[in-house]
């Protein structure tokens, strides 16, 4: 147990106009404008014991192994926090350059397969800044206290839409499971002011379409600037458990839906924490009257116990279906020759050329891979814990199933547990077992969005809960923890809220 200190602070990570942006392969022009949100955020913990974590927020698509890892070793050295301790999480936006190089041509002009000076300059530009960020906030470290609370935002839904057909298709799908709740961690100064608010919410940055030439943080955005503008403290957003889940509004053709369901998170992460305690507080009696006796009550905050700082990781090795041959990555370069070949010869545009060409991509990035070592079907990547008081963060690497996030949430020791999907690497599209037999995008090929040669096993999504839980678990030594044959499936219901504090009064 130990006294706490926390620092936050953002950067601008705008790039110039004129890059391509990743996320929508169909979108091949260039920026042309942008909203002016882009930024690297943070906040840096530290215990009375020395330990320093550093939880980060960056408006990009994707930053993968080993850039993740290069960006955290050094922020680790910046800020003298453990690895362990260290997350890097994107926000997933579909509205912004490259965050690293593996995933360069998923957007722009797919055609080359070498991205730009311009955007190795970008890539490199933004590694700096995600430092910088954490330096700053460790920079600004005061004493704090930890509030949690939980929200509710009804504005995503279920993405994976059943056609009539059996087809499974990015959609709304209003009756499979999407977890709604919201989060959130402020970290407090004794006089109740916020340092930093801290929200998770598990949905697609897409509500924003690929017709929007400019870039965009997409609804954290917005988010963020009314979370600044009510609190005067800064803003963290961390992409939750999103992998199948869509904003109600999505695609737009303009800022506005992202605006809306920016302001509508900020809305529910802060009635979420408003009457959460940080520093314990008692009622003063005052003795007043006028024609009658009156007590008038004023709030005095106290010291305060100590507050648990501990941090966890555990390196988990996922297993891929069979890597694909030599021949298999021929006939699909064979393949995408001739539909690019029919394709032009009926006059098709450079956004249906990109979709076709997405398939060539993969196979480079997975012939790549393979090459450079990728040898046993499996890929390692960790899962994080990080306590702080009587909350939690939780990670998964990558594009994370609601449910899974979900499953983790239910059975956890914390008070709340805010999962945070797309922290330190993206490796693919994690999705339920039960997701598989039905196909469709994510299980079926999600990987190649990653130059990942296959797709993860179905054995993944209770590998993930389980890793999840044992990470909880070195941080809440007293917690029994889970049983070897314990059902990991969610419920679909969401933890109950942490229950309101009794006014304490003095007699």
């Amino acid at each position: 147990m130990s006294a706490l200190a926390a620092g936050a602070a953002s950067v601008s990570i705008e790039p110039p106009l004129g890059l391509p942006m990743v996320g929508f392969v169909r979108r091949h022009a260039p920026a042309e404008a942008s909203a002016g949100d882009l930024e690297a955020t943070a906040t840096v913990l530290e215990g009375g014991d020395g330990l320093r974590a550093v939880v980060i927020g960056v408006d990009t698509l994707a930053i993968q192994a080993p850039d993740v890892d290069e960006i955290r070793a050094r922020v680790a050295e910046a800020t003298g926090a453990p690895l362990a301790a260290v997350l890097v999480n994107v926000n997933h936006t579909h509205c912004a350059p490259p965050g690293c190089l593996s995933v360069a041509r998923l957007g722009g002009d797919m055609s080359d397969g070498a991205p730009s000076p311009a955007v190795a300059a970008y890539v490199a530009s933004l590694a700096e800044r995600i430092v910088d960020v954490a330096r700053l906030a460790a920079s600004r470290l005061e004493p704090a206290r930890p509030a949690w609370g939980v929200g509710f935002c009804d504005a995503a839904v279920n993405r994976r839409e059943r056609r009539a057909d059996g087809r499974v298709i990015l959609g709304w799908n209003p009756d499979g499971i999407v977890d709604l709740q919201v989060p959130v961690l402020q970290l407090r100064r004794r006089d109740g002011s916020a340092i930093v608010t801290v929200v998770g919410y598990g949905c697609h940055t897409v509500a924003v379409g690929p017709d929007v030439l400019a870039y965009s943080a997409d609804y954290p955005g917005p988010m963020r600037e009314a979370i600044r503008a009510w609190t005067g403290g800064e803003c963290v957003f961390l992409q939750g458990a999103g992998g199948n889940v869509l904003p109600c509004v999505a695609f737009a053709t303009d800022f506005e839906p992202a605006r809306a369901m920016g302001r509508r998170l900020a809305l529910a992460a802060l009635s979420a924490v408003a009457d959460r305690p940080a520093w314990p507080v008692r009622y003063e009696r005052i003795a007043d009257g006028s024609v009658n006796p009156i007590s008038r009550y004023r709030p005095v905050a106290g010291d305060g116990g100590a507050t648990t700082l501990a941090a966890a990781a555990v390196d988990v090795a996922f297993p891929l279906q069979p890597l694909p041959t030599a021949a298999d990555l021929a006939e699909v370069r064979a393949d995408v020759a001739r539909r690019l070949e029919a394709a032009r010869a009926r006059g098709a545009g450079e956004g249906e050329l990109n979709t076709i060409r997405y398939d060539a991509v993969w196979a480079d990035l997975a012939e790549a891979a393979m090459a450079a070592g990728l040898r046993e079907p499996s890929v390692t990547a960790p899962v994080h814990a990080l306590r702080i008081g009587d909350g939690a963060i939780v990670t998964g690497p990558g594009e994370v199933f609601s449910e899974i996030g979900l499953a983790v949430r239910e059975r956890s020791p914390a008070e709340v547990t805010l999962y945070a999907g797309y922290t330190n690497g993206l490796v693919t599209y994690f999705p339920t077992a039960s997701a598989f037999p039905h196909g469709g995008y994510e299980p079926g090929h999600g990987n190649r969005s990653f130059g990942l040669p296959a797709q993860v096993t179905p054995e993944c999504d209770p590998l993930l809960v389980r890793s999840g839980l044992e990470a909880l678990g070195r941080c809440w030594p007293e917690w029994d923890g889970i049983r070897a044959g314990d059902d990991l499936r969610a419920t679909g219901v969401p933890p109950a809220p942490p229950a309101h504090q009794p006014l304490q009064r003095e007699p």
